[in-house]
């Protein structure tokens, strides 16, 4: 046993490890002295001891080897031609997969060839693979021996689906599936090709297992969709391709998608950019990004550096300008949402559940089943109770049905907000909306423009929507189920005839209201004085009051905006920015400007905060 001893003695001495720790180099012990003070300022002050912390990972020194490098190429996103496999005479490709949008619609590519002598009708459906995705469907004349292109533009809640195609010609149906998924980077759709694209921007193309600055979509100048709800849901729409090259048509949508909200790069700035790009704000300000409308527009006027300055500035400045909100079930069995905050609760009070009304109906049921039915049972008998409960089930059952359709009643009920950019050289207006809906019977079929958008929430996970592209705009189905309160947003450019006329009467300046709501309440700027507008209705002319303090305090606290919109506004401050000379900014009644404002509805509420130029004398 002593030998036995003496051995383990000497193997745990030679061992390395816990029971002999080695020494410290006398170079890597700090200095007794620094070591106590660090303690000690840890102990009086922690967040310095953070701070500095910080301020030592910010060295070049720790940056390079511990912060990851920039990605800076672009992955190309626009997936494989599938052809589907005998239809005849029809030969159909579909992209089998491209990149989808954050919010909107994503287009899907489907090229259609006849080799048939006389001319068809197809249509080409794409239904959403979960329950409650819908439909989308879009019917083209396709001519003999004809090649079209067309796109599909798909809800971006719908991440995947089949292709169906339907002709009077085939005997059975073929579909094929698709995929659509979001891309982590940058989204761009760019007019042109990827050889363009890499000489404009020089960004190299991305190897597979490396990340991405940019995601891209390429779209032939030809073919690409004209729908303006094609551009609105991605971060970035980019013309390598030549302006003056591009179908006048398509211009339309893409210079609409930028006065929008949208994000829009020309790598080649034509001569004519003030006659193409009109809303461009004059003088530099040396940001590749400059406002326009609702939205902004870079110019890459210093070739590839200038793309690459103005990608590297978008990262922080995705999203459109109105943003509707989803609602859970729970929100709507409490009077009161869950959130307090101004603006964050539902747009409509009538979609909210009518709890007190509804606690004294059960008090009162309860009542008559319980104490009343134990009373008829001792008076009448048992036969008499077997009568009186459904009987009483009954009747409350139809006050509450009676309830609701007195107060309620079966239309539809709303409220809107918008901003609006009156673009009077041009005879237009500049849109973007939001609504809350409510009503107690399904509403029918909705028409919306080429040049418009309806936009869902983030959150809408199923539409349920019967969506049709044939006639050059959307026509959905199903966009308001019964008893349901939803949000819808609109984005729209529409032609209008709306003006605000000034005029000078002596010492007073008259100014009639010619756009086409009643006026709540105004301002306008005009030769260096700012004047004040009171209520007034349509078509009536009302004198303008000077303002003396108006230097002392910014536009908002004048006029304030409406809790729901600022609640779900990008930027809501940035449309109240100083007046320039002959400028006003006045706030509407009534349902708005957009395509949705002709929906019969019943309106809670309606704000609309207009911007633009008077008419002058």
């Amino acid at each position: 046993m002593g030998n036995l001893g003496v051995l383990l003695a000497v193997l745990l001495l030679a061992a390395p490890g816990e029971a002999a720790p080695p020494a410290l180099e006398p170079s890597a012990e700090p200095p007794p002295v620094a070591q106590e003070a660090v303690q000690e300022e840890a102990q009086e002050s922690p967040q310095t001891v953070m701070e500095a912390v910080e301020a030592v990972a910010g060295t070049p020194e720790v940056a390079a080897e511990e912060v990851a490098p920039v990605p800076i190429g672009y992955t190309d996103l626009n997936g494989a031609l599938e052809n589907f496999e005998d239809l005849g005479w029809l030969r159909v490709s579909v992209r089998n997969s491209t990149m989808r949008a954050r919010r909107g619609y994503s287009p899907l590519e489907v090229i259609l060839q006849s080799s048939d002598a006389v001319p068809h009708r197809v249509t080409v459906e794409f239904s959403g693979y979960r329950s409650g995705d819908g439909s989308v469907t879009r019917t083209v004349e396709l001519g003999p021996r004809q090649r079209l292109a067309t796109y599909l533009l798909v809800p971006a809640s719908m991440t995947s689906g089949s292709l169906r195609v339907m002709s009077p010609g085939f005997k059975t149906e073929r579909t094929n599936g698709a995929y659509l998924y979001q891309s982590s980077a940058l989204s761009a759709l760019v007019i042109g090709d990827r050889k363009e694209f890499e000489h404009g921007t020089a960004l190299p193309l991305s190897e597979e297992d490396q990340p991405a600055h940019v995601g891209t979509v390429f779209l032939s100048a030809q073919q690409a969709p004209r729908e303006l709800a094609a551009y609105v849901g991605y971060d970035l729409v980019m013309v390598t391709e030549e302006v003056a090259s591009l179908p006048p048509d398509l211009w339309t949508a893409l210079e609409n998608h930028a006065a929008v909200g949208g994000s829009l790069m020309v790598a080649q700035p034509p001569r004519d950019v003030l006659q193409r790009l009109p809303l461009l704000p004059a003088g530099e300000d040396g940001s590749p990004w400059k406002p326009y409308g609702l939205g902004q527009v870079a110019l890459c006027t210093q070739g590839p550096a200038g793309c690459s300055a103005a990608l590297n500035g978008l990262s922080a400045r995705r999203g459109l300008p109105l943003q509707p909100r989803e609602f859970s079930q729970g929100d709507f069995y409490a009077r009161y949402p869950v959130s307090q905050s101004p603006g964050d609760e539902v747009m409509l009070p009538n979609a909210l559940a009518p709890l007190g009304r509804f606690l004294v109906l059960i008090f009162l049921f309860t009542l008559l089943v319980g104490p009343g039915g134990l009373y008829l049972a001792r008076r009448r008998g048992p036969v008499a109770l077997l009568v009186g409960v459904p009987a009483v089930a009954l009747v409350t059952c139809l006050l509450i049905v009676a309830d609701s359709v007195l107060r309620e009643g079966f239309v539809t009920h709303a409220a809107r907000y918008s901003y609006t950019l009156l673009d009077r050289p041009r005879d237009r207006l500049i849109t973007a909306a939001v609504a809350g809906y409510y009503a107690n019977l399904a509403s029918g079929p909705i028409q919306v423009p080429a040049q418009g958008a309806l936009l869902s929430s983030d959150e809408t996970s199923e539409w349920g929507l019967r969506v049709d592209w044939s006639g050059g705009g959307m026509r959905a189905e199903g966009f308001l189920p019964a008893r349901t309160y939803m949000e819808w947003g609109e984005l729209a450019v529409m032609p209008s005839r709306a003006r605000l006329i000034v005029r000078s009467e002596g010492s007073q300046v008259k100014v009639q209201n010619a756009l086409g709501a009643p006026l709540r309440k105004g301002f306008l700027r005009l030769g260096g004085e700012y004047y004040s507008l009171g209520e007034g209705a349509e078509g009536q002319e009302l004198v303008a009051r000077p303002m003396k303090d108006w230097g002392k305090m910014p536009l908002e606290s004048f006029l304030q905006l409406a809790p729901p919109l600022v609640a779900r506004s990008r930027e809501a401050l940035s449309f109240l920015k100083p007046l320039e000379e002959g400028e006003f900014v006045v706030c509407l009644d009534g349902g708005g400007f957009s395509f949705m404002a002709s929906l019969p509805t019943e309106l809670h509420e309606g704000a609309h905060y207009v911007r633009g130029k008077v008419d002058g004398p």
